[in-house]
């Protein structure tokens, strides 16, 4: 069992691990309360958000018909302890996915402790970290093993294997720890809320733009990120349902999974000699569309039609141009900000939805400048 982290029973052990995780914290670097980065960081702490001024920053929202007990897109009677620590422990730190996830939490926080009041050591505080690649395990089960031993007041997760973290879910529950699960879930039951985009829903739409992009006739392919991970297994279902339901015409040519053993850059040039008829690639996450994008612009083949998933600065230019065709982008700033809202809730022992659905929205050229999806391009 990877480690799992001692209980406040055995409060001796417990401070040993403080003690350790303190230092192991520091090695990995910090921000300071404005969110401007110190050396060397992976672990980032602030009571702030670190972007835009308010005015500037994008509104909050989530679909109008799920029917939710709460309102996630204000802390409106959120009752947060003085002092609270709240942690986060996302799959990467690499992507402007993670960076609009992190704004949108930061931003739940200052509305907080702007709400209570609580100025200096009495603000809430939030740390956000990750593991440098998000296809590490290992690592991200030390990171949350680290931030459990710092005993926060609630945690956020998004974890990178969907059959990983029990024994630190099973801790956290023991010590009275809430565990919300945001992006990417696990095969458990022990988190109180779920804020997850319906990843099923969200690659049906792509299909069928893919499909359209390709006159609903012919071979297309998918790359996806790890299999292990609950986002790419939900993607490639949510895909080929689609497909086998409404586009006969449309032959799955292969579904590639992002691993350690080969490089994306074989493994397309590889699917490409396979099926030289190619004509269309969906690609389930911003890492896999913009590894794309280059392999297609090496190779000269602007006659694919790529369907991403995610919008970074990158795929947003590639839109723009043509390279891509257009993109089911999530809501990684409502995401963030409803994760929060439903963390600290749980840990007030107050209402919580099982399930949040943050939304998502196709983008393209036609309707990318449109002000309302501006919330959804993550630059």
């Amino acid at each position: 069992m990877r480690g799992c982290v001692m209980k406040r029973k055995l409060a001796g052990a417990i401070l040993l691990s403080l003690v350790t995780a303190i230092s192991a914290s520091c090695s990995r670097g910090e921000v300071n309360a404005a969110g401007s980065a110190l050396p060397t960081g992976k672990n980032q702490e602030s009571s702030a958000p670190s972007g835009n001024s308010q005015d500037d920053e994008p509104e909050i929202t989530l679909p109008e018909e799920q029917e939710l007990a709460v309102d996630y897109t204000t802390v409106k009677g959120v009752r947060a302890e003085a002092g609270a620590y709240l942690a986060v422990v996302a799959k990467g730190l690499d992507s402007g996915y993670w960076d609009a996830v992190k704004e949108g939490a930061s931003r739940a926080i200052e509305d907080l402790n702007e709400q209570l009041g609580y100025t200096g050591d009495h603000e809430i505080r939030m740390t956000f970290e990750g593991p440098g690649d998000n296809s590490d395990v290992d690592s991200q089960i030390n990171t949350i093993d680290a931030v459990l031993a710092e005993n926060p007041t609630a945690l956020c997760l998004a974890a990178i294997d969907m059959k990983s973290c029990q024994p630190q879910l099973e801790t956290a529950q023991d010590n009275g720890i809430p565990v919300v699960m945001l992006d990417s879930g696990v095969e458990s039951d022990l988190a109180v809320s779920s804020c997850i985009t319906d990843n099923q829903s969200a690659a049906a739409e792509a299909a069928k733009k893919l499909c359209e992009a390709v006159g609903d006739k012919g071979q297309v392919a998918v790359i996806a990120h790890i299999q292990s991970s609950e986002t790419s297994a939900d993607r490639v279902a949510g895909f080929r349902r689609e497909l086998t339901a409404n586009h006969p015409e449309i032959e799955l040519a292969e579904v590639l999974y992002e691993n350690e053993e080969e490089t994306i850059e074989n493994m397309v040039l590889s699917l490409l000699e396979a099926h030289p008829d190619l004509k269309g690639i969906f690609c389930t996450n911003e890492s896999m569309t913009e590894k794309m994008l280059d392999i297609a612009l090496d190779l000269e083949r602007d006659d694919l039609k790529i369907v991403g998933f995610d919008a970074g600065e990158k795929q947003i230019k590639a839109i723009a141009d043509g390279s891509e065709y257009g993109t089911v982008c999530q809501n990684p700033y409502g995401m963030g900000y409803a994760s929060v809202v439903a963390a600290l809730r749980a840990a007030a022992h107050q209402t919580v939805d099982a399930y949040i659905d943050p939304g998502y929205q196709w983008i393209d050229k036609s309707n990318m400048e449109l002000e309302e999806n501006q919330k959804y391009l993550y630059k």
